[in-house]
């Protein structure tokens, strides 16, 4: 189906040389042609006795409050402290901005981390989370040697129902590499109880105040790491808060920037995503689904660990690429993998997979305006003309229409470059129109 003509009139101008103005989106696109854009950037496992949430360990007798959990690092909210689950029930972090899954300003939302906290949720509803792109869940099991999350077997059995990848967490009070090992011995075991293989991500959740400074956190860290993959769990990780990394707690060099998960809050969200020198980064505790109860832990992954990767696309089709270009506010969509690579080489941003196209069908034509360095894309044969009489210039098929899904097309009045944006998203499309973007309809079909 052709886009009407009547949605064509900001393509019937010289072509565009202005830099955006306004970009309320992340998004992902592929060109050969454009420009390069500059970077800115060792024994049995011990048996286990459960106990409840009430049971309580000799150093968690104080009260904790919000505000003692809270550290502020250049500009963050750094870390969420002493959610141990020894402490009296209290709701945390209660003055952090919440965050409705919705949102598309914001960090990329690869995977949550859930405690006894979350309680029980249902297949149905991880599947909901999964609509949102979240792949993943960090289910916590076991703290110290006492203690072992009491809804632990229900969500990872839920979670892996609803196709999400589980990974496990321990919570960490050891203070001495003896501790380390006896706390990594209770935890493979309660991962084994849980039937969770030794290819399971396991994350040692070094966060508690009361034990800060009282030993060698990092050699400690690396105990328990070597621990669990003499136990046969291999994929150890750390999750670690940004002020134990920035007042030199714990040595990043020693444990591996990309075995680093960390926790660090922003007083406000953009799409920007922040500490990808580490494996992943935690950057809100609340995270909400319509619906479904309770805040959760939302995460960005930079290596893939915590989330399943894409999908295999449907038969006879392609999955087209969406890199965003920070500098100029374009998006640029392919199914080129190496140009697609290229691109984030130069500093643009994967965005994911936009959609899957079929492998014929209506084509879609790619035009390129050298004046403003953005890129176009139609169905329509006679607008695509037009352009290439107003100086843009036609780089052939870029893909094809067919299928079922329809992608909307967006305008943006105040932008120049990367004016133009294309989305399978209803709920993106409606947060750019809110944003001012004119919704212009129909772009193509996908599968």
């Amino acid at each position: 189906m052709s886009v009407s003509t009547a949605v064509l009139a900001e393509e019937n101008q010289a072509p565009i040389s202005e830099q955006q103005t306004a970009t309320v989106i992340n998004s992902t696109v592929d060109s050969s042609s454009q420009e390069a854009v500059s970077s800115t950037e060792q024994s049995e496992s011990t048996e286990i006795e459960q106990t409840t949430e009430s049971e309580s360990v000799e150093a968690a007798e104080e009260t904790v409050t919000p505000q003692t959990q809270m550290a502020t690092v250049d500009g963050m909210m750094s870390l969420p402290r002493g959610r141990s689950d020894h402490y009296p029930t209290i709701q945390l972090f209660a003055s952090l901005p919440a965050v409705s899954a919705t949102n598309t300003n914001t960090p990329r939302k690869s995977f949550i981390d859930i405690s006894s906290h979350n309680g029980n949720i249902s297949v149905a509803n991880f599947q909901k989370m999964k609509s949102y792109g979240i792949t993943g869940v960090v289910v916590k099991l076991t703290e110290s040697t006492t203690y072992i999350n009491p809804h632990a077997q229900a969500q990872i059995t839920n979670a892996k129902a609803a196709g999400m990848k589980v990974s496990a967490y321990h919570y960490s009070w050891f203070t001495s590499d003896a501790l380390a090992v006896a706390e990594a011995n209770y935890f493979a075991a309660a991962a084994k109880k849980f039937g969770l293989s030794g290819s399971t991500v396991m994350v040692n959740d070094i966060e508690e105040p009361k034990i800060l400074g009282k030993g060698n956190h990092t050699n400690n860290s690396k105990a328990f790491e070597n621990r669990l993959k003499a136990l046969g769990y291999g994929n150890v990780r750390h999750y670690i808060g940004l002020h134990w990394l920035t007042a030199g707690h714990i040595n990043a060099g020693t444990i591996g920037n990309k075995n680093i998960w960390v926790a660090a809050y922003p007083y406000n969200l953009s799409t920007t995503n922040l500490y990808t020198q580490y494996g992943a980064w935690q950057w809100s505790s609340q995270l909400s689904f319509s619906g479904i109860s309770g805040n959760f832990d939302i995460n960005a992954d930079y290596t893939g660990i915590f989330s399943n990767p894409t999908t295999t696309p449907p038969a006879n089709t392609v999955q087209m690429h969406r890199v965003y270009n920070p500098n100029s506010g374009e998006h640029f969509y392919t199914q080129n993998v190496a140009g697609k690579n290229n691109l984030v080489s130069k500093g643009w941003k994967y965005e994911g997979i936009g959609w899957s196209g079929p492998t014929s069908g209506n084509p879609v034509y790619r035009l390129y305006n050298p004046n403003a360095g953005d890129h176009h894309y139609t169905l329509n044969s006679h607008e695509k003309d037009n352009l290439v009489k107003k100086g843009w210039r036609y780089e052939g098929v870029s893909w094809y229409s067919g299928g079922s899904n329809a992608l909307h097309r967006l305008y943006n009045p105040n932008a120049k470059a990367g004016a133009h944006h294309y989305t399978l998203n209803t709920n993106e499309k409606n947060n750019l129109v809110k944003h001012g973007w004119r919704y212009e309809g129909l772009a193509w079909y996908a599968k």
